[in-house]
């Protein structure tokens, strides 16, 4: 029985080909079974002969399993096979190795064909897939990838009409049909890090060029790194390691041998039944850990792997995403799986749930490729120290199971500390350290690490904004609102996080005059504290004149119900124009040779305080 899901993109694909597309390539993450959307195509599909082409053996092999389980009668061309030509004939169905194919072409083209599908279908820019399109000009194909993507930037539209998208990875794991994870990195400041970004040769595809790779990475001290990750996080779990090359994946497997894991390795030379029984075994729970060179970066089917250690870097997205996603499918008594980036594939795509824009890269407008340098953020969890510090790290948890993004956190990137709110950034990364302040009205105090008095402290409140405070030594939190610090002189400063202003040597008294909260300093002078826009003056308490809605502070009038201030223009009779330059909608006309927005306030009877009576606002004819 289908899935939602899949029974929604078989629909899809159908009205694309009624529509006249009949080259159609079907993105759907790894782990979401395009093998079983496949069956039932092909199930459905009684009209001509169906091929489908895949590129390796366990491909094939898991391909012909899920049209047995579909009762799909079919036939199978791979290195084993003597007559390609009567295997083609005498079924409907063929499921085919591209490198077999390729090679007996003339014996194959003989069948007609009606619909030809490629699994793992972004490798059908190679020339060899090509001679699909050539010899069956007329038949339907089907593409199927989770990644329609390439280094070089070459998309897929001249071989394919449309792109049909499946589900983001989020919402397959939201829904519970992909697994959640954990995700481990290496820190910014790890030395295997520093080597990755060392490298400086690239191969014929743009990727890393596997003999540096090797040179640089094969060592004893990042053997010791690998192994010592695994410990610590996924010890005794079921998993893949993805090597560089033949010699770097038995040097690990040997090591972990010696540690008493149960491991083997496998790489393309590998005998065909060798790596059988060898994966085999691991299924039947025999081996506790396969080290590979991409072998399972695409097609390898086993939902209880629960970890996958990434000790090969790449700038390869489809790479990237093929070898994170083997571990994605769900399992019973599977609590999730663990991704250990031991080569700082985080730094360079992100977090396999980013949001992808799959058609960009399918139209030859985006390429896919990670770029080297980068530091992407990472989330610094409570209880946060004092001085919050990532240096002297091995690995950092980007990612914890069923973790969302809600609320305030800080999270470090570049070297330095921001702030987001619900998984958007509101402060970039521009502390040096952020100490929490634990009240309902401030998140933390925070010290610049650039900028032109670095070392400044500022507040960030509890939406997660920076209030830009800018005072140095210990700063503290007073009563009413204000922090205690010094200027630049070394002077002492209150700063009121309400008003948004600076008082020196003694911190203000807060009052009301009426419904009106003021600052206090001295005497008979008062000042209206939550103006923020504009600076209010400090002005008698005869000059403050109010109503319910509003009130005039010597030439400045407040509304109070956001206490925005403007600044009085002018009186024209019974009436007050004002700057309302954050007004919309109101007539701008002359005043004093100065054009804005303005509006008219029509008083009636303004009497100073407390005698309040109302004001009403009134559009300008």
């Amino acid at each position: 029985m289908l899935r939602d899901y899949q029974l929604e993109m078989v629909e899809r694909l159908q009205k694309a080909w009624k529509r006249g597309r009949q080259h159609v390539m079907v993105q759907m993450p790894t782990g979401t079974g395009k093998t079983y959307l496949m069956a039932k195509i092909i199930r459905d599909h009684l009209k001509g002969g169906v091929l489908i082409v895949a590129h390796r053996i366990e491909l094939i092999g898991q391909i012909a399993h899920t049209l047995e389980v579909f009762g799909v009668a079919h036939g199978v061309v791979d290195s084993r096979t003597r007559d390609v030509t009567a295997v083609m004939r005498t079924h409907h169905v063929v499921v085919a190795s591209i490198q077999t194919l390729s090679k007996r072409m003339v014996a194959a083209r003989s069948r007609r064909l009606g619909l030809v599908i490629v699994d793992e279908a972004h490798h059908t820019t190679a020339m060899t897939y090509r001679l699909l399109w050539e010899t069956w000009p007329t038949a339907k194909f089907l593409g199927l990838t989770a990644t329609p993507c390439r280094l070089n930037k070459a998309g897929f539209t001249d071989l394919f009409d449309e792109l049909l998208e499946s589900w983001d990875i989020q919402t397959f794991i939201d829904k519970g049909y992909l697994s959640d994870f954990d995700y481990v990195t290496v820190a910014p400041e790890n030395w295997m890090l520093g080597r990755i970004r060392g490298l400086q040769k690239r191969d014929v595809n743009g990727d890393y060029q596997t003999k540096e790779m090797a040179t640089v990475l094969d060592t004893a001290e990042s053997l010791r790194h690998l192994y010592a990750t695994y410990r610590r996080y996924a010890n005794g779990k079921k998993g893949i390691v993805y090597a560089i090359n033949r010699e770097h994946a038995r040097h690990i497997a040997e090591y972990y041998q010696a540690q008493g894991a149960r491991c083997c390795w496998i790489e393309a030379k590998t005998p065909a039944e060798e790596r059988r029984a060898l994966v085999a075994g691991y299924i039947a729970g025999q081996l506790d850990i396969i080290v590979n060179v991409d072998i399972f970066s695409e097609g390898f089917d086993c939902p209880e792997v629960e970890f996958i250690q990434l000790a090969r870097p790449t700038l390869s997205l489809s790479k990237y995403m093929q070898q994170v996603g083997r571990g994605m499918r769900v399992s019973k008594g599977k609590e999730g799986v663990i991704i250990l980036d031991q080569v700082g594939m985080y730094h360079t795509f992100g977090l396999l749930t980013a949001c992808r824009d799959w058609h960009a890269m399918f139209e030859g407008r985006k390429e896919g490729k990670g770029q080297q340098g980068q530091e992407q953020p990472i989330v610094v969890h409570d209880p946060m120290p004092h001085e919050l510090t990532l240096q002297n790290l091995d690995m950092v948890r980007v990612k914890q199971r069923g973790e969302q993004h809600e609320g305030l956190e800080v999270y470090m990137q570049g070297g330095a500390f921001g702030v987001m709110r619900d998984g958007m950034v509101t402060c970039q990364p521009m502390f040096r350290q952020i100490k929490r302040l634990r009240n309902p009205k401030y998140f933390a105090l925070a010290i610049y690490a650039h900028g032109k008095y670095p070392g400044l402290t500022t507040v960030i409140d509890c939406r997660g904004y920076d209030l830009r405070m800018g005072l140095l030594g210990e700063v503290t939190l007073e009563d009413d609102d204000f922090f205690k610090g010094q200027n630049v002189r070394g002077m002492t400063v209150y700063w009121d996080a309400v008003g948004r202003c600076y008082y020196y040597q003694k911190k203000p008294d807060i009052k009301y005059i009426g419904d009106m909260e003021v600052v206090h300093v001295v005497g008979d002078s008062y000042k209206l504290r939550r103006c923020h826009n504009v600076n209010v003056p400090f002005v008698n308490r005869r000059n403050i004149m109010s109503s319910d809605d509003m009130a005039i502070v010597e030439d400045m009038l407040v509304l109070k119900k956001d206490y925005q201030a403007y600044k009085i223009l002018g009186f024209l009779g019974d009436s007050v124009l004002v700057m309302g330059d954050k007004v919309i909608g109101y007539q701008q006309i002359m005043a004093n040779g100065n054009m804005g927005k303005f509006f008219e306030l029509r008083p009636q009877g303004m009497t100073p305080v407390p005698d309040f009576q109302r004001l009403h606002l009134k559009k300008v004819e």
